[in-house]
């Protein structure tokens, strides 16, 4: 349930938000009765919606991946206050200690009963080596496998899930780029999404910890780096695929844009020379009905054309300048 909110998420915050935005800020930089607030659709209310959007939607991204790492659980290091990456068998059996104290029901009362429940299935996730590591590497729900006995075979059984979400990763991106749904970065989302996969697979089949995600998140297990990383790939791709083709226009949509500009110009050209038109009758429509008027009329056209056509003969002006030269020069001498 919660994927599919933030999926609804994605597809409703940010152009609302963006809308609220833009409301608020236009009613403050722009009196009520100025002229100068830019109309729905116009280039300059087209470019601050785009410029708030990618604002909102990158705020989005970066709220998505917190809240990711703010919910989840507390894991079975963090409830016997252990280092994730190295304590002692010692260490193990002396926070238990203390833990099974401080929460223990006889202590605090009934209250406590629950966290003194899961620090026990804490310390014996953490005891056995074979549970601990099918923990760390898939999470608590990997420990329900009855018949897992070995590491191999939890590692199998936690495969699974691996297998299910890249195949449908994969299917989704294959279904989205035959609809022509997100085809911004479409590529690099493949490769990304192989990339992930070899990360992960390497992340559950390594001994030790990748150092690079150790330093970046020191306190969180290999499961729970896997689960932020799923959030990382989802958000990232989801808000590149929302604000890419408004930082990086393709030419298929410049080559539309044109198009659209080019029709504008023409419907302008059609309705200017529809207005001339009419205009021209209307300045006719007084003499029509008097022949004489008319006769005058067509004879001085007529004179205008000619002379309109002389002037704009190349040889003939040449004449003329050549003559008018000529002339020029016998009254200078």
């Amino acid at each position: 349930m919660e994927s599919y909110a933030g999926l609804a998420g994605w597809a409703i915050l940010p152009s609302f938000v963006t809308n609220v935005i833009q409301s608020i800020w236009y009613s403050i930089k722009y009196p009520v009765n100025s002229g100068a607030k830019p109309a729905a659709n116009t280039p300059k209310y087209r470019r601050h919606y785009n410029r708030i959007y990618c604002a909102v939607v990158l705020l989005y991204l970066a709220y998505t991946i917190l809240e990711v790492d703010r919910s989840t659980p507390t894991n079975c290091y963090d409830m016997l206050d252990l280092g994730v990456h190295s304590f002692s068998p010692k260490q193990l059996r002396t926070n238990f200690r203390k833990a099974s104290l401080m929460y223990h029901p006889d202590k605090v009362g009934q209250q406590g009963a629950e966290t003194f429940v899961s620090v026990r299935a804490a310390h014996e996730i953490l005891v056995d080596p074979v549970t601990r590591m099918a923990y760390d590497r898939f999470g608590p729900s990997m420990l329900s496998c009855q018949g897992c006995k070995t590491n191999k075979d939890y590692i199998n059984n936690g495969l699974s899930s691996y297998y299910t979400f890249y195949l449908g990763s994969g299917v989704v991106l294959v279904l989205m780029s035959v609809l022509g749904k997100g085809q911004f970065a479409r590529y690099w989302r493949f490769i990304v999404l192989f990339g992930m996969a070899a990360l992960e697979l390497a992340m559950i089949l390594r001994p030790t910890p990748i150092t690079l995600l150790t330093w970046v998140m020191p306190h969180r297990v290999t499961f729970e780096q896997i689960a932020i990383l799923h959030q990382v790939f989802i958000s990232t791709f989801i808000a590149i695929s929302q604000i890419g083709p408004i930082l990086v226009p393709s030419k298929e949509n410049e080559r539309g844009s044109i198009k659209d500009l080019l029709a504008r110009l023409e419907m302008l050209t059609v309705m200017s020379n529809t207005e001339s038109i009419v205009q021209m009758q209307g300045v006719f429509d007084v003499f029509r009905g008097d022949e004489e008027c008319m006769t005058q009329l067509k004879r001085q056209m007529g004179i205008m054309a000619l002379d309109s056509r002389l002037t704009q003969d190349q040889l003939l002006n040449e004449a003329r300048s050549n003559v008018q030269r000529r002339l020029h020069q016998k009254k200078a001498i």
